[in-house]
């Protein structure tokens, strides 16, 4: 019999490095391929390119189905330990004045918007948009008298692009698998999201940028300065907050001036002051309902009462190039 000589060091060595190989390749194999490939997820709601832009990197991608109007797209880590990111899409119904209930308002200077094919706001954490008209009833999770909407959120932040286009991306989806798509294919381009600027301090003559919209004297808590974030446009949808610097309650006021009929729908046959500016009908939305003081309190501040806030804004925007 012959005798088999032991393995040397350097060939136990080669054989440990391919075992070790060997398993991370296996993991890689499990770990870092999208088994749907451009496969449809969530009932076809979403593509598998859109999976991957909103959850980027390595990973696994699967999908679970908690409802027949809510699917949530999750990828797990490069390895079985790893961080876990999601992508949950619903299918909703909100209320008539849906995105300006009083107090809670889905929309403001505060927010990036999405105008024109597809109708919402984003932010890096998701965002909401409105479904045509006919998925009432035909889109699960809606119902008869409420705005069809479908949400979207992610369990990380992404850039605002990024949410837009999977928001976009849902709302065609949705639309199709649906049967309820809109004749001017809402879903199919996504412009960029209208951005809010700045945090900055307000010009009490010209305030949120309107000339003739005057505000002088207006102080907050200790004589705080006003502050001001805008978003939007003046062609569609245009939105102020206004704050205290150094107060954590938020906006004092939410103003917005609507023209796009997908949001003036939500202001239809309400109290909401409405004018003509540039030969479109024009709505002039204000909300500062959920700021906790008290009516001598607000004059205290220099803050007019929100009948006389509305006219101010509208006697601006009319002399300004808003409305030329």
């Amino acid at each position: 019999m012959i005798a088999l000589a032991p393995r040397s060091r350097s060939g136990r060595a080669v054989a440990a490095v391919a075992l070790v190989l060997a398993v991370v390749g296996g993991l890689f194999a499990g770990y870092g391929a999208n088994v749907f490939g451009p496969d449809r997820l969530c009932r076809g709601w979403i593509t598998g390119a859109d999976a991957e832009r909103a959850l980027p990197g390595g990973g696994r991608l699967g999908e679970s189905q908690e409802s027949a109007s809510t699917c949530t797209v999750e990828r797990s880590g490069w390895w079985p330990w790893g961080e876990k990111r999601r992508l949950t899409v619903r299918v909703v119904s909100e209320k008539p004045r849906f995105p300006f209930e009083m107090s809670l308002w889905n929309v403001s200077g505060a927010s990036a918007l999405l105008t024109g094919p597809v109708t919402g706001a984003v932010d890096r954490w998701g965002g909401w948009a409105f479904l045509p008209e006919e998925c009432v009833g035909t889109a699960p999770g809606t119902r008869s008298g409420e705005r069809p909407t479908v949400r979207v959120s992610l369990s990380r932040d992404e850039a605002l692009d990024t949410t837009a286009r999977i928001v976009s991306a849902a709302v065609g989806g949705v639309s199709r698998q649906s049967g309820c798509e809109a004749a001017d294919g809402s879903g199919a381009d996504t412009p960029s999201p209208l951005r809010p600027s700045a945090v900055t301090n307000s010009d009490l003559d010209e305030v949120c940028g309107v000339p003739g919209f005057a505000l002088p004297g207006l102080r907050g808590p200790g004589g705080a300065r006003v502050r001001e974030q805008t978003s939007g446009s003046f062609d569609s949808a245009w939105f102020c907050d206004l704050s205290f610097a150094g107060d954590d309650d938020g906006p004092f006021t939410r103003i917005g001036v609507v023209k796009t009929p997908e949001l003036t729908a939500s202001l239809q046959d309400t109290g909401v002051r409405r004018f003509s500016c540039g030969g479109r009908e024009t709505y002039v939305a204000l909300d500062d309902l959920s700021y906790p003081w008290e009516p001598e309190e607000r004059r205290a501040a220099g803050l007019v009462d929100q009948a006389e806030l509305g006219k101010l804004l509208v006697d601006g925007l009319r002399g300004s190039a808003a409305c030329g």
